[in-house]
């Protein structure tokens, strides 16, 4: 084999410049405290790192998509907090309406001072989410979402509920529709309301009622009518949508005060009904805090000057009463969904900061330089990128002349 002095050359410099190349990886590595530096230092670290930051730039979104939610259901939780003083509010103003001192100039003002709470109630269902929307919208951002008019309040938003992803496949609800926090309440004792007819002439008075066995109820709308006959008052309680055949489910004589239960029904009645006077019960359908608080105003507002219209009123008011406590008590549970997403968005938190460490200990495992094996190594390379400048160098002065 022919050596030539050209080929002992480049080997020498193709040697220098691997070593120098690999001195500079390693001084490299030092200066910026990682292993791997680009892809070609370790193909597979660098895919399995890659790998890991894309976890990590997640949990990041996650992180800030938590903020957010929480920032949302806070605002929420503060509004819903003020709704359900407001109602609250409507609760003492009704217990003292019943005052029986109270004359119709006393209620009338009660009523005024219940349209200030409703406007107050508007309001808050229409509380702003700090970003140019609204907190009890659905998906319309747009336009508020409830609009007064009079004692009247209408529902302008949607159903959609807006949802953020806090954690892997966990969707977060941060928005609430109005419509099923505020629209969708059932009145009277949640079964059932009661009411006195409008043509009712005795004192009879009827409460809100309750449910005395559950499985009884029908879901059917009854009325409670008397007959009087010289001393004795008897009642009759029929299904008004005439079954079965005959639709009376009930009957008797009445004697105040008195307790009836019928199909897992139970009502009491006291004062003295006339002949003819009625009372009804119905199923408790859906009915909006806003529409319950414009009633129990018009009741507020309305005279009640004799024996008959003192009892009306008392009925309604009776039954204004347990409508905002269910009321309360709807707004309540809503009041507890968000503080349970409050909880569970902290519960998330946890794990996302757990997840995060412990990603970023694996990505330092995987790229993070060991100083002392690489400075061991910088010396060893250095060492040797020395020794290729000297053979190098002793080599490159040799001739054919130094042998002859």
């Amino acid at each position: 084999m022919r050596v030539s002095t050209y080929m002992l050359f480049q080997n020498g410099e193709r040697n220098i410049v691997e070593r120098q190349r690999e001195l500079l990886a390693t001084q490299a590595q030092i200066s910026s405290g990682k292993r791997i530096n680009s892809p070609a230092d370790d193909p597979l670290g660098a895919a399995d790192a890659a790998a890991i930051r894309s976890n990590l730039a997640q949990f990041e979104q996650f992180k800030g998509n938590q903020g957010h939610a929480r920032y949302l259901l806070n605002l929420g939780e503060a509004a819903l907090a003020q709704f359900v003083d407001a109602v609250q509010d409507v609760q003492e103003k009704l217990v003292a309406a019943g005052n029986g001192a109270y004359g119709d100039d006393e209620r009338r003002m009660i009523a005024q001072e219940l349209e200030g709470v409703l406007g107050r109630m508007v309001g808050l269902a229409n509380s702003s989410d700090g970003a140019g929307g609204y907190l009890f919208a659905g998906a319309r951002e747009n336009a508020a979402p409830f609009a007064q008019t009079g004692n009247a309040v209408a529902f302008r938003g949607d159903e959609i509920l807006q949802r953020l992803e806090v954690s892997r496949d966990r969707f977060q609800q941060v928005k609430f529709s109005g419509d099923a926090l505020f629209m969708k309440m059932r009145p009277g004792n949640g079964s059932f309301t009661t009411a006195a007819a409008a043509a009712n002439t005795g004192s009879g008075v009827i409460d809100a009622g309750s449910v005395g066995n559950p499985a009884l109820l029908t879901g059917l709308p009854y009325s409670i009518r008397f007959a009087v006959a010289g001393s004795t008052t008897t009642y009759q309680v029929v299904r008004e949508d005439g079954s079965p055949t005959p639709p009376v489910v009930a009957s008797g004589t009445y004697t105040s005060p008195a307790s009836l239960e019928f199909d897992g029904i139970r009502v009491s009645v006291s004062g003295a009904p006339a002949n003819g006077d009625r009372f009804d019960v119905t199923p408790a359908g859906f009915r909006s805090v806003f529409d319950t608080l414009a009633q129990a105003i018009d009741v507020l507002r309305q005279p009640a000057s004799d024996a008959a219209a003192r009892a009306k009123f008392v009925t309604a008011l009776g039954g204004a009463q347990a409508s905002v406590e269910q009321a309360l008590d709807h707004l309540l549970l809503k009041r507890a969904d968000i503080g349970a997403a409050l909880a569970e968005l902290d519960a998330y938190a946890s794990l996302n900061d757990d997840r995060t460490l412990e990603y970023q200990g694996r990505l330092s495992a995987v790229e993070d330089l060991d100083y002392a094996k690489a400075v061991a190594e910088l010396a060893r390379r250095q060492t040797t990128f020395d020794a290729a400048i000297r053979s190098y160098s002793s080599i490159s002065r040799l001739s054919l002349f130094d042998y002859l």
